[in-house]
Protein backbone atom coordinates (compact mmCIF):
# COMPACT_ATOMS: atom_id res chain seq x y z
CA UNK A 1 0.00 0.00 0.00
CA UNK A 2 2.96 2.43 1.02
CA UNK A 3 4.43 1.62 -2.74
CA UNK A 4 0.96 2.18 -4.06
CA UNK A 5 0.34 5.40 -2.56
CA UNK A 6 3.55 7.24 -4.06
CA UNK A 7 3.90 8.96 -7.04
CA UNK A 8 7.09 7.44 -7.61
CA UNK A 9 5.47 4.28 -8.96
CA UNK A 10 3.09 3.16 -11.58
CA UNK A 11 0.89 1.49 -9.62
CA UNK A 12 -2.38 3.15 -7.39
CA UNK A 13 -1.86 6.76 -7.48
CA UNK A 14 0.33 8.38 -10.35
CA UNK A 15 -0.06 4.83 -12.49
CA UNK A 16 0.14 5.37 -16.13
CA UNK A 17 -3.21 6.23 -17.93
CA UNK A 18 -5.15 4.54 -20.96
CA UNK A 19 -5.77 5.46 -23.58
CA UNK A 20 -8.88 7.19 -22.91
CA UNK A 21 -7.31 8.88 -20.10
CA UNK A 22 -7.78 6.56 -16.84
CA UNK A 23 -6.12 4.77 -14.49
CA UNK A 24 -6.69 1.13 -14.55
CA UNK A 25 -4.96 -0.86 -11.75
CA UNK A 26 -3.90 -4.51 -11.57
CA UNK A 27 -3.03 -6.48 -8.58
CA UNK A 28 -2.50 -9.66 -6.62
CA UNK A 29 -1.55 -11.57 -3.58
CA UNK A 30 -0.83 -15.40 -3.07
CA UNK A 31 -0.53 -16.97 0.64
CA UNK A 32 2.50 -19.59 -0.07
CA UNK A 33 1.01 -21.57 3.05
CA UNK A 34 -2.59 -22.59 1.88
CA UNK A 35 -1.96 -21.42 -1.78
CA UNK A 36 -4.75 -19.04 -1.40
CA UNK A 37 -5.19 -16.27 -3.96
CA UNK A 38 -6.87 -13.10 -4.89
CA UNK A 39 -6.90 -11.05 -7.51
CA UNK A 40 -8.21 -7.92 -9.61
CA UNK A 41 -8.11 -6.43 -12.86
CA UNK A 42 -8.63 -3.35 -14.83
CA UNK A 43 -10.08 -1.68 -11.48
CA UNK A 44 -10.42 2.41 -11.18
CA UNK A 45 -11.47 4.27 -7.86
CA UNK A 46 -10.14 1.53 -5.35
CA UNK A 47 -7.51 3.63 -3.71
CA UNK A 48 -5.12 0.56 -2.85
CA UNK A 49 -6.17 -2.58 -5.19
CA UNK A 50 -3.73 -4.55 -3.01
CA UNK A 51 -6.23 -4.41 -0.16
CA UNK A 52 -9.12 -5.72 -2.49
CA UNK A 53 -6.77 -8.47 -3.63
CA UNK A 54 -5.99 -9.40 0.11
CA UNK A 55 -9.45 -9.40 1.19
CA UNK A 56 -10.44 -11.72 -1.85
CA UNK A 57 -7.38 -13.83 -1.01
CA UNK A 58 -8.57 -14.23 2.60
CA UNK A 59 -12.27 -14.61 1.77
CA UNK A 60 -11.34 -17.87 -0.31
CA UNK A 61 -12.23 -19.52 3.24
CA UNK A 62 -15.59 -18.00 3.32
CA UNK A 63 -18.89 -21.18 2.98
CA UNK A 64 -21.23 -19.73 0.48
CA UNK A 65 -25.03 -21.01 0.46
CA UNK A 66 -26.21 -22.92 -2.22
CA UNK A 67 -22.54 -24.38 -3.48
CA UNK A 68 -21.13 -21.31 -4.60
CA UNK A 69 -17.71 -20.58 -4.64
CA UNK A 70 -15.82 -17.50 -3.91
CA UNK A 71 -14.46 -15.53 -6.31
CA UNK A 72 -10.43 -15.27 -6.89
CA UNK A 73 -10.04 -12.74 -9.03
CA UNK A 74 -12.43 -9.60 -9.60
CA UNK A 75 -12.09 -7.17 -12.46
CA UNK A 76 -13.69 -3.76 -13.68
CA UNK A 77 -17.16 -2.78 -12.21
CA UNK A 78 -17.39 -5.63 -10.41
CA UNK A 79 -14.39 -5.72 -8.23
CA UNK A 80 -15.49 -2.10 -7.94
CA UNK A 81 -18.77 -3.12 -6.23
CA UNK A 82 -17.01 -5.80 -4.37
CA UNK A 83 -15.21 -3.16 -2.31
CA UNK A 84 -17.57 -1.19 -1.57
CA UNK A 85 -19.57 -3.79 -0.27
CA UNK A 86 -16.66 -4.99 1.81
CA UNK A 87 -15.28 -1.26 2.85
CA UNK A 88 -12.61 -1.25 1.01
CA UNK A 89 -11.27 2.29 0.27
CA UNK A 90 -12.87 3.81 -2.78
CA UNK A 91 -12.06 7.69 -4.60
CA UNK A 92 -12.95 9.47 -7.41
CA UNK A 93 -11.06 7.82 -10.31
CA UNK A 94 -9.51 11.38 -11.24
CA UNK A 95 -8.07 11.34 -7.63
CA UNK A 96 -5.63 8.44 -8.53
CA UNK A 97 -3.93 11.09 -11.67
CA UNK A 98 -1.04 12.45 -10.25
CA UNK A 99 0.37 15.28 -12.78
CA UNK A 100 3.26 13.31 -14.06
CA UNK A 101 1.00 10.87 -15.08
CA UNK A 102 -0.82 13.35 -17.14
CA UNK A 103 1.89 15.36 -18.74
CA UNK A 104 3.39 11.82 -19.86
CA UNK A 105 -0.22 11.12 -21.13
CA UNK A 106 -0.65 13.98 -22.79
CA UNK A 107 2.90 14.22 -24.55
CA UNK A 108 2.69 10.54 -25.93
CA UNK A 109 -0.52 10.15 -27.02
CA UNK A 110 0.01 13.40 -29.16
CA UNK A 111 3.38 11.10 -30.54
CA UNK A 112 1.31 8.31 -31.43
CA UNK A 113 -1.80 10.23 -32.62
CA UNK A 114 0.70 12.18 -35.28
CA UNK A 115 2.94 9.83 -35.81
CA UNK A 116 5.73 11.27 -35.52
CA UNK A 117 8.21 8.71 -34.53
CA UNK A 118 8.22 5.60 -37.12
CA UNK A 119 7.50 3.04 -34.43
CA UNK A 120 5.36 5.32 -32.40
CA UNK A 121 7.09 4.24 -29.26
CA UNK A 122 6.19 6.16 -25.89
CA UNK A 123 9.39 7.29 -24.32
CA UNK A 124 9.88 8.09 -20.00
CA UNK A 125 7.08 6.32 -18.91
CA UNK A 126 7.15 4.51 -15.82
CA UNK A 127 6.86 0.16 -17.02
CA UNK A 128 7.59 -0.57 -13.69
CA UNK A 129 4.86 -3.02 -11.78
CA UNK A 130 5.76 -2.83 -7.85
CA UNK A 131 5.86 -6.55 -6.01
CA UNK A 132 6.78 -7.34 -2.75
CA UNK A 133 7.65 -10.79 -1.22
CA UNK A 134 7.64 -11.30 2.86
CA UNK A 135 8.14 -14.29 5.34
CA UNK A 136 6.49 -14.02 9.07
CA UNK A 137 8.50 -15.47 11.92
CA UNK A 138 6.91 -19.16 11.48
CA UNK A 139 8.08 -18.86 8.31
CA UNK A 140 5.12 -18.82 5.91
CA UNK A 141 5.40 -16.72 2.76
CA UNK A 142 3.72 -14.30 0.41
CA UNK A 143 3.98 -12.74 -2.52
CA UNK A 144 2.30 -9.62 -4.39
CA UNK A 145 2.11 -7.55 -7.64
CA UNK A 146 0.59 -4.46 -8.24
CA UNK A 147 0.49 -2.00 -11.40
CA UNK A 148 -0.85 0.72 -13.44
CA UNK A 149 -0.34 -1.19 -16.61
CA UNK A 150 1.53 -0.12 -19.26
CA UNK A 151 1.09 3.79 -20.48
CA UNK A 152 -1.77 4.38 -23.31
CA UNK A 153 -2.82 0.65 -22.67
CA UNK A 154 -6.61 -0.78 -24.29
CA UNK A 155 -8.76 0.12 -21.60
CA UNK A 156 -10.10 -2.97 -20.22
CA UNK A 157 -6.73 -4.38 -20.49
CA UNK A 158 -4.87 -6.94 -17.76
CA UNK A 159 -1.91 -7.10 -17.15
CA UNK A 160 0.12 -9.91 -15.54
CA UNK A 161 0.22 -8.00 -12.00
CA UNK A 162 -3.56 -9.68 -11.64
CA UNK A 163 -2.78 -13.46 -12.61
CA UNK A 164 -1.66 -16.20 -10.29
CA UNK A 165 1.47 -17.80 -12.10
CA UNK A 166 2.63 -14.95 -13.91
CA UNK A 167 2.54 -11.62 -11.56
CA UNK A 168 3.23 -13.84 -8.03
CA UNK A 169 3.67 -16.92 -6.72
CA UNK A 170 3.96 -18.59 -3.29
CA UNK A 171 4.72 -22.17 -2.92
CA UNK A 172 5.87 -24.26 0.30
CA UNK A 173 7.32 -27.54 1.31
CA UNK A 174 8.51 -29.08 4.06
CA UNK A 175 12.14 -28.07 3.61
CA UNK A 176 11.34 -25.03 1.67
CA UNK A 177 9.90 -21.91 0.65
CA UNK A 178 9.98 -19.75 -1.97
CA UNK A 179 7.80 -16.41 -2.91
CA UNK A 180 8.19 -14.81 -6.68
CA UNK A 181 7.10 -11.54 -7.89
CA UNK A 182 7.32 -10.32 -11.41
CA UNK A 183 7.43 -7.02 -13.42
CA UNK A 184 7.94 -5.90 -17.03
CA UNK A 185 5.56 -6.27 -20.19
CA UNK A 186 2.64 -8.19 -18.99
CA UNK A 187 2.12 -9.82 -22.24
CA UNK A 188 5.57 -11.46 -21.96
CA UNK A 189 4.94 -12.86 -18.52
CA UNK A 190 1.40 -13.72 -19.07
CA UNK A 191 2.54 -16.11 -21.84
CA UNK A 192 5.97 -17.82 -20.26
CA UNK A 193 3.90 -17.46 -16.58
CA UNK A 194 7.47 -16.96 -15.33
CA UNK A 195 7.10 -16.79 -11.73
CA UNK A 196 5.02 -20.19 -11.58
CA UNK A 197 8.06 -21.68 -13.86
CA UNK A 198 10.84 -19.57 -11.88
CA UNK A 199 9.26 -21.96 -8.27
CA UNK A 200 9.21 -24.84 -10.16
CA UNK A 201 12.98 -24.57 -11.00
CA UNK A 202 14.09 -22.94 -7.61
CA UNK A 203 12.07 -26.53 -6.30
CA UNK A 204 14.15 -28.54 -8.41
CA UNK A 205 17.99 -27.05 -7.91
CA UNK A 206 20.59 -27.29 -5.56
CA UNK A 207 21.49 -23.29 -6.37
CA UNK A 208 19.30 -20.35 -6.37
CA UNK A 209 20.68 -18.60 -8.69
CA UNK A 210 21.45 -21.08 -11.26
CA UNK A 211 17.57 -21.81 -11.27
CA UNK A 212 16.70 -18.66 -11.69
CA UNK A 213 19.28 -18.35 -14.46
CA UNK A 214 18.23 -21.43 -16.03
CA UNK A 215 14.70 -20.06 -15.86
CA UNK A 216 14.88 -16.86 -17.49
CA UNK A 217 16.83 -18.38 -20.58
CA UNK A 218 14.85 -21.98 -21.45
CA UNK A 219 11.36 -20.35 -20.34
CA UNK A 220 11.53 -16.28 -21.07
CA UNK A 221 14.58 -15.15 -23.30
CA UNK A 222 14.51 -18.26 -25.28
CA UNK A 223 10.84 -19.39 -24.53
CA UNK A 224 9.48 -20.31 -28.21
CA UNK A 225 6.15 -18.71 -27.11
CA UNK A 226 8.54 -15.12 -27.36
CA UNK A 227 10.18 -16.24 -30.57
CA UNK A 228 8.56 -12.93 -32.84
CA UNK A 229 10.05 -10.46 -29.87
CA UNK A 230 13.14 -9.32 -30.47
CA UNK A 231 13.15 -7.55 -27.29
CA UNK A 232 12.17 -9.16 -23.96
CA UNK A 233 11.18 -7.17 -20.53
CA UNK A 234 11.20 -8.73 -17.45
CA UNK A 235 12.27 -8.71 -13.43
CA UNK A 236 11.71 -11.28 -10.60
CA UNK A 237 12.46 -10.60 -6.97
CA UNK A 238 12.70 -14.01 -5.09
CA UNK A 239 12.33 -14.77 -1.33
CA UNK A 240 14.09 -18.67 -1.21
CA UNK A 241 14.58 -20.40 2.07
CA UNK A 242 15.72 -24.00 2.60
CA UNK A 243 16.92 -25.77 5.85
CA UNK A 244 20.48 -23.85 5.70
CA UNK A 245 19.90 -20.25 4.22
CA UNK A 246 17.43 -17.67 3.42
CA UNK A 247 17.83 -15.16 0.70
CA UNK A 248 16.85 -12.57 -1.30
CA UNK A 249 17.29 -12.57 -5.29
CA UNK A 250 16.82 -10.40 -8.45
CA UNK A 251 16.75 -11.22 -11.86
CA UNK A 252 16.44 -9.07 -14.64
CA UNK A 253 16.34 -8.26 -18.46
CA UNK A 254 15.41 -4.90 -18.46
CA UNK A 255 18.07 -1.99 -17.98
CA UNK A 256 17.67 -1.63 -14.40
CA UNK A 257 15.67 -2.88 -11.30
CA UNK A 258 15.19 -1.02 -7.81
CA UNK A 259 15.51 -3.74 -5.16
CA UNK A 260 15.05 -3.00 -1.27
CA UNK A 261 14.50 -5.97 1.77
CA UNK A 262 14.62 -5.13 5.36
CA UNK A 263 15.28 -8.22 8.39
CA UNK A 264 15.00 -7.87 11.94
CA UNK A 265 17.92 -6.73 12.47
CA UNK A 266 19.41 -5.32 8.60
CA UNK A 267 17.88 -3.37 5.67
CA UNK A 268 19.26 -2.25 2.25
CA UNK A 269 17.89 -0.98 -1.22
CA UNK A 270 20.12 -1.27 -4.01
CA UNK A 271 19.93 -0.76 -7.89
CA UNK A 272 20.64 -3.68 -10.33
CA UNK A 273 22.05 -2.90 -13.53
CA UNK A 274 22.57 -4.83 -16.93
CA UNK A 275 26.78 -4.86 -17.57
CA UNK A 276 27.97 -2.44 -19.26
CA UNK A 277 27.61 -3.25 -23.56
CA UNK A 278 25.02 -5.44 -22.92
CA UNK A 279 20.93 -5.12 -24.70
CA UNK A 280 17.99 -4.50 -22.51
CA UNK A 281 15.83 -7.69 -23.32
CA UNK A 282 18.41 -10.03 -24.51
CA UNK A 283 20.35 -11.31 -21.19
CA UNK A 284 19.84 -11.73 -17.77
CA UNK A 285 21.86 -9.75 -14.41
CA UNK A 286 21.02 -12.23 -11.73
CA UNK A 287 22.08 -11.14 -7.57
CA UNK A 288 21.11 -13.24 -4.63
CA UNK A 289 21.89 -11.52 -0.88
CA UNK A 290 21.45 -13.30 2.21
CA UNK A 291 19.71 -12.54 4.99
Amino acid sequence: MVLEDSPLTNAGYGSNLTWNGAVECDASIIDGSNMHYGGVGAVSGIKNPISLAKLICENQNLKMSFGRIPPCLLVGHGAHEYAIANNIVTVDPSNLISEKSKKDFVHNKYKVINQKYSNCQTGNSRLDTVGCVGMDKFGNVAASSSSGGILLKQNGRVGQSALLGSGCWAQMSDDIAIAVTTSGCGEHLIKTNLAKEMSRHLFNSPCPTMAITKCFNEDFLYSPLLRNYNEKLAGALVLFKNRDCCEILSAHTTKSMCIAYATENNKNSYVSRLMTNTLPGTSVMVQGYPL
